[in-house]
């Protein structure tokens, strides 16, 4: 059984056919032989430019650090505008401060302070719904005196209106009278019209 297995193996062997390979090749034609690169431009350097850049900014550092007329820098003015904004807010925390205790206080006073006895009601006539019968007012309480006391002030008031219409001293008929310092004492009279600033 070996010498066929063998003879099997060699001829499924051969049977493959193989593709023959060609080397791989690593050159190329361009070998870059009689061709010069391209001429570099070279600038000028960071070192160049940043001397070039230090004399102007020396030269304002030097303006900057010269006092003016009153004696200030312009970093001194820096400085006194931030500590002038911080003293402002010093004083906007400390009202703050004082304004959240003071509402502390008020809170625990309201929360301390006895509640009231009395009902809050969305209307006053909740009371009267569902009442079994009609209460009048005055039925539980002598209102003789009230009903004297507001007569009284309605009859007064009719006579010095009665009064009034008698002496012919009714407000809404008397002539208009301007006010103002431009038009003090000045009337308009029936079929007169006050035209510009006189009379």
């Amino acid at each position: 059984m070996q010498p066929l297995r063998r003879t099997a193996l060699n001829a499924a062997r051969r049977g493959k056919a193989t593709l023959p390979r060609a080397p791989r090749r690593y050159a190329h034609e361009d070998h870059g032989h009689g061709h010069h690169s391209a001429p570099v431009n070279e600038p000028m350097g960071a070192g160049f430019w940043f001397t070039v850049g230090l004399i102007p900014a020396a030269w304002l550092v030097y303006k900057v650090a010269q006092p003016n007329e009153d004696g200030t820098t312009v970093v001194g003015r820096l400085i006194d505008a931030y500590t002038e904004k911080q003293e402002e807010l010093i004083r906007i925390n400390a009202a703050h401060a004082d304004m959240i205790e003071r509402a502390g206080r008020d809170r625990v006073l309201f929360q301390n302070t006895k509640p009231w006895d009395t009902i809050e009601l969305k209307y006053p006539e909740i009371m009267n719904h569902g009442s079994p019968f009609n209460v009048q007012a005055g039925s539980q309480v002598n209102m003789d005196a009230v009903i004297a006391k507001f007569q009284k002030e309605a009859y007064e008031d009719n006579e010095r209106k009665l009064e009034a219409l008698r002496n012919n001293q009714i407000k809404s008929e008397q002539p208009f009278e301007f006010s103002g310092p431009r038009y003090r004492g000045v009337q308009i009279s029936e079929g007169r019209e006050l035209r510009g600033g006189g009379a």
